[in-house]
């Protein structure tokens, strides 16, 4: 082989050998472009609930497959899009306005991959969520529940096939109010029966140096946010007390008003 052919034999190796490289970089930078599963199963999660809490049926069933099968704990089985969506349209959107908004609880939600041998063909996103019944001028949380979706790539579309929604029950409260002290010369003078419009009585009593809310069968137990309100530890409720004669109490939950009574005068 003279030095022309070693030459050109040299050229075309190092052609071969930067062929590969710049094929094997440029499918490195291909594969470096494509969101992350967890980043990827996110997005798509926070764009259907987006359009749940906007009541947005029809943004909605663009995440949803064809023959998805919905598991409800409280509310039974529903099976295909079409029929989650005409019950969404008949019952939590019937009036055109939102009426629940979801929220994740943080911290709760986690995605796991579902593989065949190297493939990813789906996921399954699962957690915890909050839900908040909405109107024109408040809204108010409403319950909890744990949730498991699983999402499938079937032709290159990502969509829900499976939705898992259960354990429903209250809210957990996270109390951040601390209680200040009272004499229990200042807690007797809301101590008495109330009695609400419709004539049910709400009984306040003192004891063992708190004060002790008895009404519909429920007892709770007060504890002083200032010298006129209390509120109790494990719910969101706040009992307000009028300063003056004749003693008015007011309860609110979650911010907003829902009883009220005037001490009852012997």
């Amino acid at each position: 082989m003279n030095n022309h052919q070693l030459l050109k034999s040299g050229l075309s190796g190092l052609f071969r050998k930067s062929l590969l490289l710049f094929i094997f970089c440029s499918t490195g930078f291909l594969y470096a472009q494509e969101k992350p599963l967890d980043q990827l199963i996110t997005e798509k999660d926070a764009s259907f609930w987006k359009a749940y809490n906007a009541c947005d049926i029809a943004g909605m069933e663009i995440f949803l497959a064809e023959d998805l099968e919905f598991y409800h704990d409280k509310g039974g089985i529903t099976n295909g899009r079409e029929a989650l969506s005409n019950g969404l349209r008949k019952g939590l959107c019937s009036t055109g306005k939102n009426h629940l908004r979801r929220e994740a609880v943080p911290g709760s939600v986690s995605i796991f991959p579902l593989r065949n041998k190297d493939s990813v063909y789906g996921a399954i996103i699962t957690g915890e969520h909050l839900f908040y019944i909405v109107d024109d001028e408040s809204e108010k949380l409403d319950g909890q529940a744990k949730f498991s979706h699983l999402w499938l790539n079937k032709n290159g579309e990502w969509k829900m096939h499976r939705v898992f929604s259960f354990d429903h029950g209250p809210a957990v409260y996270n109390n951040l109010k601390q209680p200040i002290t009272l004499t229990e010369e200042k807690l007797k003078e809301f101590t008495g029966q109330y009695l609400t419009a419709s004539n049910d009585p709400i009984k306040v009593d003192l004891i063992r140096g708190h004060l002790e809310l008895q009404a519909l069968g429920k007892t709770f137990i007060l504890l002083p946010e200032n010298e006129h309100s209390f509120f109790t530890e494990d719910r969101d409720l706040t009992f307000t007390f009028s300063k003056k004669a004749p003693r008015k109490l007011t309860i609110f939950e979650s911010d907003n008003k829902v009883e009220e009574a005037m001490l009852h005068q012997k």
